[in-house]
């Protein structure tokens, strides 16, 4: 009964990854530079938020009932308008290749098997048992994620007020979250008829596996496919990663939107012809755009990151001429109008629900400076001493130090720049506010890095890669 409960995945997931991929395929045009199933892992990830980002604007503002009728409506109707721009102007469609850059040989061969075969074991078999077959038992899934959700399933709206220990309703601070997770979930249940666990928990590792395969497909573009499975099997290794992968908790989700927006940049500024760096600027537009709807840090953090990044980027690309001043404008104004059109309904939601800017508190009203001493012996003890992350950040750390010219130089500089300055904040935070909790408890400090560890890794594997052609 459970297993052919979760098969309803494939029905309500078919819709949103199909408007995702013909979102992407206008945004790129008539210059393809997505690769076949790439574009159907990016469709998958930012075609379900911008669905629920969709349904969210349809219900709170003409009050459409979140049933399965309300969630088919969206669907059928951002498909179907969608499909007909693609078809009326984008049908060409050429795939990009994936040239080999090097020979790989029989034994390295066999050790890609098996390190595949184990990884594939290894993450289905602890996504099957903890997101299918265990009842929740962590705090945010209990009290948020699934509760948010299963309220809304039930309720068949948007509700703020949600029970208590007691039973009562009240405001709930998790109300201040995005909804992006609880509706994605809710429409999973809705298109079942009733509320499963291991269906609703199930979308983790889908979203665990996009971000594996978001990775792979990111190195490849620049380096061997080698490299790329390198980059992918660090990435899914990752001790953290992979609980949390496996596991209903939100920030694997919000890492692949986070790596699918940095990783586009990336890729524009790596882009020889101005019509393909035109199709990645616009898939990142869109990609940060969504971010805002994912979890709060995001607003907050990591745009911010993402902005500062592209107007570096754009100066130089003036400075360089490899751009216009007018080209450069059009550019960053792009991205605004992405981010308005998702910034705008959420924050108007917030302020008419009195609903915070922090994660279950108030950012403004707890912003006192005062300096905690024993922060930073926390962090270096969640980064380096307890496992959370193998090697992955001293073998970084070394790496910036070896191939310094190679990082600090564009276009690489862009993904430890990112890295760089948001870890900075994040140090600065945890040091220096409230958010030291966070911190002295290994909670919020970690799930930073989770966020941020698809970026370092394809930092690291691309830096990897700069070492083994001085070494060829």
């Amino acid at each position: 009964m459970q297993t052919m409960t979760i098969l309803w995945l494939i029905p309500a997931l078919a819709l949103p990854t199909i408007s995702g991929w013909l979102v992407l395929r206008a945004l790129e045009w008539k210059t393809p530079v997505l690769f076949k199933i790439e574009r159907w892992v990016l469709g998958f990830l930012l075609g379900l938020t911008l669905t629920v980002f969709v349904t969210f604007v349809v219900h709170i503002t003409t009050g459409m009932a979140l049933t399965l009728k309300g969630y088919l409506i969206v669907q059928i109707g951002l498909t179907i308008l969608l499909g007909l721009i693609w078809f009326s102007t984008v049908r060409a469609q050429h795939a990009v290749p994936l040239h080999s850059k090097n020979q790989i040989s029989s034994s390295i061969r066999i050790l890609i098997i098996i390190l595949a075969t184990w990884t594939l074991i290894k993450i289905l078999t602890a996504g099957i048992t903890f997101l299918m077959l265990t009842p929740p038992y962590l705090d945010d899934t209990i009290d948020n994620w699934n509760l948010r959700s299963k309220v809304y399933f039930v309720e068949k709206q948007i509700q703020i007020e949600l029970p208590n220990e007691l039973g009562e309703l009240e405001l709930n601070p998790h109300s201040s979250y995005p909804p992006a997770v609880p509706l994605a979930k809710a429409s999973l249940a809705s298109f079942a008829g009733k509320w499963s666990e291991g269906l609703v928990n199930s979308l983790h590792l889908l979203w665990f596996i996009s971000a594996l395969a978001l990775i792979f497909f990111a190195i490849r573009r620049h380096s061997s496919f080698l490299m790329a499975l390198i980059g992918t099997y660090i990435l899914s290794s990752l001790p953290l990663y992979l609980m949390h992968g496996t596991n209903p908790y939100s920030d694997v989700f919000l890492s692949a939107h986070i790596f699918a927006s940095i990783s586009m940049l990336f890729h524009a500024l790596n882009a020889q012809d101005s019509r393909e760096r035109n199709a990645f600027f616009r898939i990142g537009a869109l990609a940060t755009a969504l971010l805002v709807f994912t979890k709060n840090e995001a607003m907050m953090m990591y745009v911010p990151g993402i902005l500062f990044i592209l107007l570096a980027s754009l100066f130089l690309m003036k400075k360089n001429q490899i751009a216009s001043l007018k080209q450069s404008i059009q550019i960053f104004a792009m991205y605004i109008v992405f981010l308005i059109s998702i910034v705008l309904p959420w924050t108007a939601f917030k302020w008419a629900n009195n609903l915070t800017f922090g994660n279950a508190q108030s950012l403004l009203e707890n912003l006192k400076l005062s300096w905690h001493p024993s922060v930073n012996k926390s962090m270096a003890i969640n980064t380096f001493l307890e496992g959370n992350w193998i090697l992955l950040f001293p073998l970084l750390i070394l790496l910036l130090i070896v191939k310094r010219k190679e990082a600090f130089r564009f276009p690489i500089l862009i993904l430890t720049g990112f890295f760089l300055l948001v870890f900075l904040v994040q140090i600065f935070l945890y040091n220096f506010t409230y958010l030291f909790v966070e911190a002295m408890y290994q909670t919020g400090f970690a799930r930073g890095l989770i966020h941020l560890a698809p970026v370092v890794v394809m930092t690291t594997t691309l830096l990897l890669a700069k070492c083994h052609k001085k070494t060829d």
